[in-house]
């Protein structure tokens, strides 16, 4: 019998966009731990110095489907098309950055077929020290730790915060997104 080796697909997605952003003729690798017991992180980038050494920074993948909402019964109220719903996680050690993955369908309502790059996903990157300050501030509005925390959005172009701000304030997330922040990867694998 030959072993199976299955990988989640918000993983799969990731780990392909990821080789998309530190291609190998650059030195990359996008490495997948095979052992799904690895603890504390789901992907691994390597870049490979030309004096031998290397360096890695390894990720953990949290994924949400989106939901879609009616619209609101007053206009004075903010709804958004798309929400995700995470639920609160320790933040491991093993793990240095953090994308949060939210899958959605741009129209729902579609009858023909769609091929694979029709989904799109909203997909936020956070370092550890930022996602362990997150997670501390998730909060019901009696200030109790929540169990859970979301986002909301129409598309990439404003995503905010929907559950877990004590506040509701929406905060706005848009920074967060892995397109506006492979920067941060790119520069911790240089030093």
């Amino acid at each position: 019998m030959d072993p199976v080796f299955t990988l989640q697909w918000p993983e799969f997605l990731l780990a392909n966009r990821l080789q998309n952003l530190f291609p190998k003729s650059k030195g990359y690798s996008v490495l997948i731990p095979t052992s799904r017991q690895e603890k504390g992180f789901d992907l691994a980038i390597l870049r490979r110095r030309r004096d031998g050494s290397s360096r890695v920074v390894t990720i953990q993948v949290k994924a949400s489907r989106s939901y879609s909402q009616e619209p609101p019964k007053r206009n004075t109220t903010k709804r958004w098309r798309f929400h995700t719903w995470f639920n609160r996680f320790n933040v491991p050690k093993e793990a240095d950055y953090f994308l949060l993955f939210g899958l959605y369908a741009p129209d729902a309502g579609r009858t023909k077929p769609v091929g694979r790059h029709w989904y799109k996903d909203c997909t936020l990157l956070f370092t550890q020290h930022e996602m362990k300050r997150f997670m501390l501030s998730c909060r019901t509005r009696a200030g109790s730790p929540d169990g859970m925390f979301g986002f909301g959005f129409d598309d990439e172009r404003k995503v905010v915060q929907t559950r877990g701000d004590r506040d509701r304030g929406f905060r706005d997330y848009t920074p967060f997104l892995l397109s506006k922040r492979a920067s941060l990867l790119k520069a911790a694998l240089r030093d």
